[in-house]
C-alpha cells in the first residue's frame, strides 16, 4: 500500500566524516588492529619513523645550507684580499690601467654576484 499522506515525508540523513594527518582515524585504526592484531602499533611506528627521517632530512638541509653561505662568505673574503693585493702590487710595479682594469672587473664581478643572488631569492 502506498503512502498517501503528504505530511509524511521521506528523508535522507547523509553523515560525512573527515579526518587528516599522518594516521587514519582512531576508529580505522582499531580496525585495523581488528583484522591484524598488531597493526595499529606497527603503523603508529611506521608513522614515527617517516617522521624521525623527515626532521633528520631538514636538519641536514639546514645545516649544508648554513656550511655554503659560510663558505661563500669565506671566499668571496679571500678573493677581494687577492685582487686587492693584485691592484697594489700593479700600481706598485707602474702599471696603472692594469690596475684600474682588475679594480673594475672585481667591482663588476662582486656587483654582478649580489645582483644575481637578489634576482634569485625573489
Amino acid at each position: 500500500m502506498k503512502n498517501t499522506n503528504p505530511a509524511e515525508k521521506n528523508s535522507i540523513v547523509k553523515l560525512e566524516q573527515h579526518y587528516s594527518g599522518p594516521l587514519p582515524h582512531p576508529d580505522a585504526l582499531a580496525r585495523y588492529d581488528e583484522i591484524v592484531p598488531g597493526a595499529a602499533e606497527r603503523i603508529i611506528c611506521m608513522a614515527e619513523k617517516e617522521m624521525a627521517h623527515r626532521h633528520n632530512t631538514e636538519d641536514r638541509l639546514t645545516k649544508n645550507s648554513i656550511r655554503t653561505t659560510y663558505l661563500g662568505i669565506i671566499f668571496a673574503f679571500l678573493s677581494v684580499l687577492i685582487l686587492s693585493g693584485s691592484v697594489i702590487y700593479a700600481l706598485y710595479k707602474g702599471f696603472d690601467t692594469v690596475a684600474a682594469s682588475i679594480a673594475v672587473g672585481s667591482i663588476a664581478a662582486v656587483a654582478g654576484v649580489f645582483i644575481f643572488f637578489k634576482a634569485k631569492k625573489k
